[in-house]
């Protein structure tokens, strides 16, 4: 295990927390604006936005063959997420009326926080997978860099957001942060995960079993 692949591993797991920050805090920003009653709403969308992570969580996928594959497909669900997350805060922006009503809001918590939120979650639990299947054991765990990514994406949507010209830029500049955490994770997988798929079976056996060696 190579300094880069952990330095790798780390940085990915960072920008994937600060997307996550950052899409709450927007999504927040515009649910509060066009919402009444804000310790309700806060703690509303807060709540929800909880939720959605710890569900993404909680959906790790399994070790073994494939593990690669799922995660990949879990990446690109992240990236359709806030892509949907983004094009709904467009609509929010520009077209009078979607945010108005309980449907409209109710929509906004969804795409705007929950999906984004969700998807981040599924994202680092699939990263705790492999981190968990590494043999040597030296791959960090996602946890403290998505967290630390987290503060920075909290920061940064506060000095950016009253500056943007619509919050729904700042999920435009998620897309590119995730888009560069997904190529620099998929770097890391290959090298971690290719020699356990490399391995010959017979090597395989004998290092789990000698029993199961021919005589």
């Amino acid at each position: 295990m190579t300094s880069r692949t952990r330095r790798g591993a780390w940085l990915a797991a960072l920008l994937v927390g600060a997307a996550g920050a950052i899409a709450a805090e927007v999504a927040m920003g515009v649910l509060l604006y066009a919402s009444s009653g804000f310790m309700r709403s806060l703690t509303t969308i807060l709540a929800a936005e909880g939720i959605a992570l710890a569900v993404g969580l909680q959906i790790a996928p399994s070790g073994g063959p494939g593990l690669a594959d799922r995660l990949r497909r879990r990446w690109l669900f992240c990236l359709a997420a806030f892509l949907i997350a983004a094009f709904f805060g467009m609509l929010w922006s520009f077209v009078e009326g979607v945010g108005q009503g309980r449907l409209g809001q109710g929509l906004g918590l969804a795409l705007l926080g929950g999906l984004p939120l969700f998807a981040c979650g599924a994202v680092l639990g699939g990263m705790g997978v492999v981190a968990a299947c590494e043999d040597t054991g030296t791959l960090p765990r996602p946890g403290a860099a998505a967290a630390f990514g987290a503060v920075l994406g909290f920061v940064a949507t506060g000095a950016l957001l009253p500056r943007a010209p619509i919050p729904a830029s700042l999920l435009i500049g998620c897309l590119m942060l995730l888009s560069a955490g997904g190529m620099i994770y998929g770097a890391v997988v290959s090298e971690v995960l290719a020699p356990v798929a490399d391995t010959p079976s017979e090597n395989v056996a004998t290092s789990v079993d000698p029993a199961l060696n021919p005589p």
